[in-house]
């Protein structure tokens, strides 16, 4: 199983309602809202399955209008 670390940046003041959105994502855990403007999310990625960077951005942003930029910042396979 894939783990991937994403931060995305919001618009000003919408970090919580992408809180939510991300969370009804099947093996997404360890949301944290940092301020009003950004979301970290921890998502283990189901078998089978191997999102590019540049995929796994566009397909958030287009979930969401409130979701402004998408950095993936570690991929990694646990043992």
């Amino acid at each position: 199983m894939l783990v991937t670390n994403i931060v995305l940046e919001t618009q000003p003041g919408r970090a919580r309602s992408v809180a939510d959105l991300m969370g009804h994502i099947r093996g997404v855990e360890l949301l944290s809202v940092d301020g009003d403007h950004r979301v970290l999310v921890t998502w283990n990625v189901p078998d089978g399955q191997n999102p590019e960077p540049e995929g796994l951005s566009e397909v958030l942003r287009a979930m969401s209008e409130e979701i402004l930029e998408v950095a993936v910042l570690v991929e990694e396979q646990p043992s």
